[in-house]
């Protein structure tokens, strides 16, 4: 069967709601969708179902919290356990929270008189009774389907979660991926494949920039006609992918504005969200009888070299699955799929503050403040000074119990009010009552859903090296898997061997919207104790705003986990290093991208193997010995790999500037 796809049959980075995409056209009917349906990709806030809800600061010590819980063995059994549970809360309420602090409000930037405008609470803590009680309400109904499932979905709010396990993959399983590393290295030996700037860290055994589709350049078959046992026997076969340079002179026409559509939002986003020049290759899935069966090889995997680690990996997939199903939420032009488990916040959305509410904050106790070490700032004294002033203009008594109505030139009482106005805790809001959660996803699995023509997932295996040399690994930074021509969806992880290293994490954050006067309003320049609570500068008026993003926070990449989660959240990994500088220790894992099943790309189902190597292996003695038309060296395909990455790397630094630079303007109304 022959589909549609971007860059050949129309526009690479084509509009969902543009060019003709509907019912009557061959590449929708070939697919089986509808063609508004469609998973978020969170390449850009422009893009709908791609932002987060802004969270309390609460909230996210809430998910922090639950997730070290989940990390416990028998944690499943142990949150029933009321002298176990006394005893978390015994630690909850007493140890310091200065480091869970630093991970939800993360680099904050404030100029000089709020040195510390986001400051840590003095008093009140982030996990107070009623946090506490609200989470293990929520664990204990986690439990009851971890049980069932072997999933856990963690630092979930709103409509957004990360899926973590480390029961699905089965020990048989382990073993298998174990050895597929093993022997990966052992055939490298001599040639590894060390991934550039990485100092000789990390060795790359199969990795999608390598061999990639160059437009152009690489052969490909209108029918996905490439599989696993024959992929070597089409190599140069097929015809030249069309080049995606954009001519300079070509008219703008509506179909050529290149902004994709999601509708909900309507967001836009430049064509140089999509690489003219490369895409990754996914491997086409086959799930009709419900179990995957690869069905084209997988890009920098010989097919007939390595027939058990194929079969490895789709025993992989078929575990993480459930994992997808559970994170994924399908989105169209008229509705919003409900998700599994968590659909909203756990804290009532805050709909009006003003700093002059007394009941916002702690009361000021004039004895309890001259006890503290802190200098006010001369503009927090010159604006009390003024407020004075006004007061004894409009009455004669003092607004402030304890303080009285003073001239221009403060009392060191006033000046104890102006520590006041600078380091006072908030009273943070409580939870709302907790209600519980159906986690059972409320549509088929994918494996149903898109069993008439597969799936597309992308597959990496690396392996980080240290040596007593080389201890410490620098860690990566923040990014969204891939570029608008790979579509994916989701990612699912899995850590196979862990030796000698020490913990490392995946943190976790996503956008929030710009606007958040569409949903909160104060006073005029009077939203502190909001930006307290959520952890947040919110405008300018008060120093630089801070930037639209939500830290979610972080989990551990421990042996044998798997983390599944949406494209839409922005990841990073931790630095990490050895436990024992004296001996050198590792880090494997598999990585599993899902391209959106909604849409198709080309695959290694089109586009024959292009290794050099792999053809002359099966180059008979005595044939023609020139390398087929589609055939790449070793050192061009790593010449193109260098490109594809600088020009990713060009697209990661852009993307970030934009996140950091998008910043909330509270307008007062």
């Amino acid at each position: 069967m022959s589909f549609q796809y971007p860059g050949v049959d129309y526009d690479l980075r084509y509009r969902v709601d543009e060019l003709g995409v509907g019912r009557n056209n061959t590449h929708w009917q070939n697919i089986g969708r509808d063609s508004d349906r469609f998973h978020a990709i969170g390449v850009s806030t422009e893009l709908a179902g791609c932002e987060s809800p802004i969270l309390q600061v609460r909230e996210v010590a809430m998910m922090i919290f639950m997730n070290k819980i989940t990390d416990k063995e028998g944690w499943e059994e142990k949150v029933f356990d009321d002298d176990i549970v006394a005893k978390w809360r015994q630690e909850a309420m007493t140890q310091s929270e200065e480091g869970l602090w630093k991970m939800i409000c993360p680099g904050q930037r404030f100029e000089a008189r709020h040195a510390d405008k986001i400051h840590m609470p003095r008093v009140a803590r982030l996990l107070s009774e009623e946090t506490f009680n609200y989470g293990i309400a929520e664990l204990r109904n986690k439990a009851a389907y971890f049980i069932s499932s072997k999933l856990i979905p963690t630092l979930d709010a709103g409509h957004h979660t990360v899926v973590k396990s480390d029961n699905l993959v089965d020990d048989e399983l382990h073993v298998m991926l174990a050895a597929a590393f093993d022997k990966l290295q052992r055939d490298a030996l001599g040639k590894e494949d060390w991934h550039p700037g990485s100092d000789e860290m990390q060795q790359n055994l199969v990795h999608p920039s390598m061999y990639p589709l160059v437009w152009g350049r690489s052969k490909f078959l209108r029918e996905e006609k490439v599989g696993v046992a024959d992929a070597i026997a089409h190599i140069g076969q097929g015809e030249t992918t069309p080049s995606q340079a954009e001519d300079p002179e070509a008219p703008k026409t509506k179909a050529r504005r290149h902004a994709y559509s999601n509708y909900i939002g309507s967001g836009s986003i430049s064509s140089g969200y999509w690489s003219e020049k490369y895409q990754w290759l996914p491997s086409l899935v086959d799930v009709k009888n419900g179990t995957p069966k690869i069905a084209s090889y997988i890009n920098g995997l010989h097919p007939q070299q390595h027939p058990e680690i194929y079969g490895a990996v789709e025993k992989l997939i078929d575990a993480v699955i459930p994992a997808w199903d559970q994170c994924l939420r399908g989105m169209s032009r008229y509705t919003v799929e409900t998700p599994a488990g968590r659909t909203s916040t756990r804290f009532k959305q805050i709909g009006y503050a003003d700093d002059d509410n007394e009941s916002l904050w702690e009361p000021f106790d004039l004895d309890e403040w001259r006890d503290i070490q802190h200098e006010p700032s001369k503009d927090t004294l010159e604006e009390l000074a003024e407020q004075f002033d006004l007061e004894d203009v409009r009455n004669d008594e003092a607004e402030w119990e304890g303080v009285r109505n003073g001239p221009r030139e403060l009392t060191e009482d006033d000046k104890q009010l102006a520590k006041w106005l600078e380091l006072r805790d908030p009273v943070y809001p409580e939870p709302a009552e907790f209600q519980t959660i159906d986690y059972e996803p409320q549509h088929a699995s994918i494996r149903q859903r898109f069993a008439k023509h597969g799936l597309q997932i992308i597959v990496k295996m690396a392996s980080a090296e240290l040596t007593p040399e080389k201890p410490e690994f620098a860690g990566g930074n923040w990014h969204i898997e891939g570029q608008m021509n790979e579509r994916i969806c989701a990612t699912a992880l899995y850590y196979v061997d862990s030796e000698n290293i020490e913990a490392s994490t995946l943190s976790f954050r996503m956008p929030t919207s710009s606007y958040i006067s569409d949903d909160m309003q104060a006073g005029q320049d009077s939203y502190h104790w909001l930006e307290l609570v959520h952890g947040a500068s919110l405008g300018a008026s008060r120093g630089l705003a801070g930037s639209c993003l939500q830290t979610y926070g972080e989990i551990e990449t421990r042996q044998g986990r798997v983390l599944a989660f949406p494209n839409v959240f922005q990841h990073k990994v931790s630095p990490f290093k050895l436990k024992d500088n004296t001996k050198p220790g590792h880090r494997r894992f598999v990585a599993l991208w899902l391209v959106d099943p909604h849409h198709r790309i080309l695959s290694t189902a089109n586009v024959p193997p292009q290794q050099s190597s792999w053809w002359k292996q099966e180059a008979k003695e005595g044939e023609e010995t020139s390398l087929p038309d589609g055939c790449m060296t070793l050192d061009e395909a790593k010449e193109h790999r260098l490109a594809l990455m600088k020009e990713r790397t060009a697209r990661t630094n852009e993307m970030e500037e934009r996140w950091v630079r998008t910043q909330y303007d509270f307008c007062e109304h």
